[in-house]
């Protein structure tokens, strides 16, 4: 990105058009609101903690959340701890991203009455809170870090994290190898075999290298013969049997008493090498993984509604029955096909088929499965399906990831026979061509062992790091191992619409008439559409963070109602008020014909209009631009279920042919489009339920991170913010990642060619061997720092 063309929000540090934000100084509206708050609140501090750049502020953290389900496990927590004792819980943390972030939701928590407590990690997203009973204020604190963008939610349930075990066999490995070059260093600076500890010294090497085998090396042995017995060969077969093979030899000198097959330290340092390289690896992903609260937004349980329409109970999803009722509350996702009982429904079916729009279903109507309710009332359904049968049902089974990597499978073949074909003929010279069967066998363990994976063991998961740590600057982040293999094949780049090309809500054309308005009145409006889901209110609500709206007293008798598929209607009888936001000409004056034709949405007071609010399908930042230069090396489609023509009027902003435009698309339809693309591997942008069939038709799979994002658990990756250069990153550094790891193949390769020569010189010594080995994998680390380090000072530089 060149620094003529991009401005830096001064909030999060994104890089961003100063076309697109006028004079601004924030890349978006979410960034300004907290940016003030911060300043207003006196957390300045911050600035000088966060990293160079965060994630930019999502407007959707910070809309108002339901927090009932928080107060229920409050009122749990502080009974069983008793009045005015110390309570406390964990939680999932969204949104926090470095060390300022933690400094500032600490900062907030010690200022409140009651705090006892709070520890916050970053890497699993989670926090743990303890206070004191009926003396702090949970929901409070809650609401109070959501101003700042961070969001609290229940404690998902995640997997148990590889990282997390590797840390003991890292520490266990790392004390056995330290042990066992202690008691080997006496032999390799002259010891003899006479020497009255010398015995006792071997024997301890012994005993640390195969405690070493059991802690660490185990790891690598099951990982490496439960591949084998699936059918998959992946680099733990060739890191167990260096290991083994190692050990075995060792013991084998052992008890013969020749030193040249003592390489009890050599297995543990190796070992303890493998395992921090794995570690490095995992731990990259899960982090990336836990960065997004528990990201699958179906309904977990259904209100069930008993004959009297009265009583209520919570169940199962998979207990639901045709023919039941249920209530859907504001927000809510109808998980079956359902008939409509209440008199309308102001549904958004937009994560199922891409529409944009809202529709107003009546008493009656089916409404499908996947529509979330985004009026401000709950409704009534009756269940024409069950759970087993909803679509919703199969657009929600997990994709299985492929985890096997051909290409590192070949190498590992051709390693191994490689190996192993070259220890076979180098002691079978040495044994049938010089007669020496004792050397023939020194021969063979010392290729076997010198000859290590260090390169896919060390190097391949450090290159793989730091491409993810360079794509997290981005707003890339990577939740699959496999995302660079498959990258590296991609021939064309098919984008969903809504929620994709575009951003979640439609933008307010002319904000300015917010500013036009009393302060009253604009307090009223800005109430009016704090709870509402309707794209119009989100477009409304984020237009308001921009703004210093002036804090006058709101009516204490004001209602706010809304007539399904029309509008809201707020009300003060005291004031005798009522002030109407809703389609043009609703309970308003006569306008003239064009004036109307230029308003989406009316906000009128008492019937007179008060505002006109123009509303933009909002493209994403720099999208003409990023799809400008990803179409120079791809073939790009857009694959939509919204109307075609808003399809191909998004494919001439985007400068792409209409061929290029698929509307209209049923969650099938985009599945079968993708299937007919043959051997095309692509890579597929989506968000929506709808995606879910054709996503897993995709080689690579993307998706941005929403709040009612569907895609995130099965995506490859997932970016945030509002710009898609994150998208151009990806390949950028997809390149200088596949280079760092050619180049630690190759440094491998030529390490390999000279130890194996050596090795079947018989000049191998255990010393020879401990040297090489550390000074292999150092090599091969600094090669592949190095490349990562050129590269960023030259994108810097451009």
């Amino acid at each position: 990105m060149s620094k003529d063309k991009d401005k830096i929000c001064i909030h999060c540090g994104t890089p961003y058009s100063p076309a697109l934000r006028k004079d601004s100084p924030f890349c978006c509206n979410g960034c300004e609101y907290v940016y003030k708050l911060i300043k207003k609140s006196g957390l300045e501090h911050y600035y000088d903690l966060r990293d160079t750049r965060i994630n930019p502020v999502q407007p959707a953290a910070l809309q108002p959340r339901d927090y009932k389900w928080l107060e229920a496990r409050v009122k749990a927590c502080e009974e069983q701890a008793g009045s005015g004792s110390s309570a406390e819980m964990y939680l999932d943390l969204e949104g926090i991203s470095c060390v300022g972030c933690v400094w500032l939701i600490e900062k907030v928590f010690r200022e409140m009455q009651g705090a006892i407590r709070i520890e916050i990690n970053t890497q699993y997203g989670q926090i743990r809170l303890q206070w004191r009973a009926g003396k702090f204020d949970v929901i409070e604190f809650a609401r109070e870090i959501q101003q700042f963008g961070y969001v609290l939610g229940p404690p998902g349930e995640r997997p148990q994290e590889e990282s997390r075990k590797l840390v003991g066999k890292i520490g266990l490995s790392g004390a056995f190898a330290l042990n066992a070059m202690l008691f080997t260093l006496p032999r390799y600076l002259g010891m003899k075999p006479d020497f009255q500890f010398a015995s006792l010294f071997e024997l301890l090497s012994l005993l640390f290298a195969t405690l070493s085998l059991l802690a660490g090396g185990s790891y690598f042995i099951k990982r490496g013969i439960k591949g084998i017995l699936q059918g998959v060969l992946h680099i733990d077969f060739p890191i167990a049997m260096g290991i083994i093979i190692a050990w075995a030899g060792s013991i084998l000198g052992w008890f013969v008493g020749d030193v040249r097959f003592l390489y009890f330290d050599f297995v543990a340092i190796f070992i303890f090498l493998m395992l921090v390289g794995r570690w490095v690896q995992e731990r990259a992903l899960e982090r990336n993984r836990n960065q997004l609260l528990s990201r699958n937004k179906a309904p977990h349980e259904v209100h069930l509604v008993e004959d009297d329409l009265v009583t209520e109970c919570n169940k199962p999803l998979d207990t639901l029955k045709q023919g039941q009722r249920f209530r859907v509350l504001p927000g809510e996702v109808i998980p079956v096909l359902g008939e409509l009982e209440s008199i309308k429904a102001a549904v958004s079916l937009e994560w199922i088929n891409g529409e944009s729009t809202m529709r107003t279903f009546r008493s009656g109507q089916y409404i499908p499965s996947g529509g979330q309710n985004i009026g401000i009332e709950p409704i009534l359904v009756k269940a024409r399906q069950s759970w087993s049968e909803s679509l919703l049902t199969r657009l929600l089974n997990t994709h299985i990831e492929d985890q096997r990597n051909p290409f590192i499978e070949k190498v590992i073949k051709v390693y191994l026979f490689a190996v192993l074909g070259i220890a076979v003929l180098g002691a079978a010279g040495w044994s049938l061509l010089m007669g020496d069967s004792l050397t023939a066998v020194q021969v063979v363990l010392s290729v076997l062992v010198v000859s290590c994976p260090c390169a896919l063991g060390v190097a391949y998961p450090l290159a793989q790091e730091w491409a993810i740590l360079n794509l997290r600057r981005y707003g890339i982040f990577v939740r699959t191992p496999n995302l660079f293999r498959n990258i590296a094949n991609i021939d064309q780049v098919v984008f969903d619409k809504t929620g994709t090309l575009t951003l979640e809500a439609p933008e307010v054309a002319n904000p300015d008439l917010l500013t036009l308005l009393e302060p009253a009145d604009a307090l009223i409006l800005r109430e009016m559409v704090k709870s509402s889901l309707h794209p119009v209110s989100r477009a409304l609500r984020e237009a308001f963070l921009q703004l210093d709206v002036a804090e006058v007293s709101l009516p204490e008798d004001l209602s706010i109602s809304e007539e399904i598929g029309l509008g809201l209607i707020a009300e003060s009888p005291s004031m005798k008020c009522s002030w109407t936001l809703g389609r043009p000409g609703w309970k308003s004056e006569e306008i003239p014909p064009q004036s109307r034709a230029l308003s989406h949405c009316d906000f009128s007071k008492n019937g007179k209009l008060k505002a006109g609010f123009l509303l933009a399908e909002a493209m994403r930042d720099d999208a003409v631009e990023a799809v400008a230069r990803l179409k120079k090396m791809f073939s790009i489609t857009i694959l939509s279920g919204d109307r075609l023509d808003k399809v191909r009027k998004m494919a001439k902003a985007l400068n792409l042919p209409e061929s290029a435009a698929i509307g209209e698309q049923s969650p099938e339809q985009k599945a079968a489009f993708m299937e007919s693309l043959g051997s095309v591997r692509t890579l597929y942008i989506g968000d929506g339920a709808n995606d879910s069939f054709a996503f897993s038709k995709a080689t690579v799979r993307g998706t941005p991170a929403t709040p009612h994002g569907l895609l995130q658990d099965k995506a490859d990756f997932y970016f945030t913010g509002r710009s898609l250069k994150g998208l151009l990153e990806l390949f950028r550094i997809h390149k200088v990642r596949q280079l760092a790891v050619r180049s630690a193949f190759a440094f491998a390769i030529l390490y390999n060619i000279i130890v194996v020569i050596i090795a079947l010189l018989g000049q191998m010594h255990p010393l020879l061997a401990a040297i090489l080995m550390p000074l292999s994998s150092l090599t091969t680390i600094s090669l592949v720092a190095g490349i990562y380090r050129g590269k960023r000072q030259e994108t810097l530089q451009a």
